[in-house]
């Protein structure tokens, strides 16, 4: 159980979490640019759907998940503050990078260096959110801080669409002439060697729930590896599912707005300012809603509250999603986006704060990073290039993005409520124990 003294002050902890929540925020809106930029990369690199969604998900995916287990075992060895600056000042350089692509293969190169960077951001975030919060408080600061992708993915969408508008021709910087979508690349490096300058001057918080602290620093990643096995039931069907609901997510960010301007033939400005808009609020609210949504399950008697949580959320995609991809209206189809958007976020701090309950704090750098691991080799090798595969292998239409979008939905949806539902012994018994 958790040592319950020494914890920092309240004010100390939400200050710290604000900045991994800003940290979280930066790294998703470098991430997720690119996905209002799709059309317009493809067109001047002359890269197909198949190439860009290589770009989207194995150039990102392949670094992220390499460098997520010796991330996570860094952040149980060693500082946690000077680990995740590490990584911010690598994914930055990285997306500054975009700008110079000139191809496929310089564009593939950089986007891999935004993986590596960000791998460091959930395992050493997760462990020191951990840190700053007795157990049973942790569920809300974890839902605060992972606002952090709706937000970034929001304001990505926002302001590159009014990026979009204001740099409508190129632009020469020291004598190399740069297409607009490369001087945003460039714009939104910035804020994060700006956030990692100010990140210097934190201290790690101390660390907590320790079991065989004695043993510690001579604990491998063996050791971590016979801990899940002997929870291997309950690991699997969270790690599992949970990345299945994970390739809804990044399918949803990576191809909706392409999906709406294909299909219902919006410019990308009022692509990014609308969908923008939708996830940012959307997105925020369902990542909020999740721990109320546990809490308020809890009043009503219902013993394993995570765990409807995740069923409600899994049951719901399976279904919404593929009714809101056939409706003609554009209205009817915002609507559905927000929909859709609510119940992909709203398990996510469940997912994190469940993963923090089943796992004891020297352990959670690497348990988190196994999870990165798992998660993201479904969910970004899957999520970005499912849908490409069925517009360009099996309807052999570009325009048939719709019923893609809507066939990867009807896969994945249920495949995580059965996953869930099967594991609800196991999962339900760890996330009755506390670390």
């Amino acid at each position: 159980m958790s040592d319950l003294s020494l914890w920092p002050s309240k004010k100390y902890a939400w200050f710290l979490t604000t900045l991994l929540l800003v940290t979280y925020t930066v790294s998703f809106i470098d991430r997720a640019m690119i996905n209002l930029l799709i059309d317009p990369i493809r067109t001047d690199l002359d890269l197909s759907d198949i190439q860009m969604g290589q770009i989207l998900g194995p150039g990102f995916m392949i670094s992220y998940i390499l460098f997520s287990l010796p991330v996570g075992r860094m952040v149980d060895k060693f500082n946690r503050i000077v680990v995740l600056i590490g990584g911010i000042l690598l994914w930055s350089l990285a997306t500054a990078a975009h700008g110079f692509s000139s191809d496929y293969y310089s564009l593939f190169v950089s986007r891999a260096g935004v993986g590596a960077g960000e791998a460091a951001v959930t395992p050493a975030s997760w462990s020191i959110i951990a840190d700053l919060f007795r157990p049973e408080e942790r569920a809300f600061p974890m839902s605060f801080y992972l606002m952090g992708p709706y937000i970034g993915q929001g304001l990505a969408l926002l302001f590159g669409g009014l990026i979009i508008q204001l740099y409508t021709v190129p632009v020469e910087i020291f004598g190399i002439i740069l297409q607009p979508w490369q001087m945003i690349f460039i714009l939104i490096a910035i804020p994060g060697f700006i956030l990692s300058l100010g990140l210097a001057f934190l201290s790690d918080p101390e660390r907590k729930g320790i079991i065989n602290k004695e043993k510690q620093k001579d604990e491998s990643f063996i050791d971590v590896i016979a801990y899940i096995k002997s929870k291997f039931s309950a690991y699997f069907t969270l790690m599992i599912a949970a990345s299945f609901i994970v390739v809804l997510l990044y399918t949803f960010q990576a191809w909706v707005p392409t999906y709406i301007a294909r299909i219902h033939g919006w410019d990308l400005s009022r692509v990014g300012y609308l969908f923008g808009i939708v996830t940012l609020i959307s997105g925020s609210l369902g990542v909020l809603s999740g721990p109320v949504l546990e809490r308020f399950l809890e009043t009503k008697g219902i013993k394993n509250s995570t765990h409807s949580v995740f069923l409600i959320s899994a049951l719901a995609l399976a279904v919404i999603p593929a009714l809101t991809f056939s409706f003609v209206s554009e209205k009817l189809v915002l609507y559905g986006m927000f929909i859709i958007s609510f119940f992909i976020t709203l398990p996510m701090a469940c997912f994190a704060s469940g993963l923090q309950k089943m796992t004891p704090q020297n352990y959670r750098g690497s348990v988190s990073g196994l999870y990165v691991f798992i998660m993201n080799i479904v969910g970004l090798s899957l999520g970005p290039t499912v849908v490409p595969f069925f517009t360009s292998v099996i309807f052999q239409s570009d325009m048939s993005i719709n019923l893609a979008l809507s066939y990867t939905f009807l896969i994945f949806g249920p495949l995580s409520f059965t996953i869930f539902f099967f594991g609800r012994k196991s999962l339900n018994k760890e996330l009755q124990s506390v670390h």
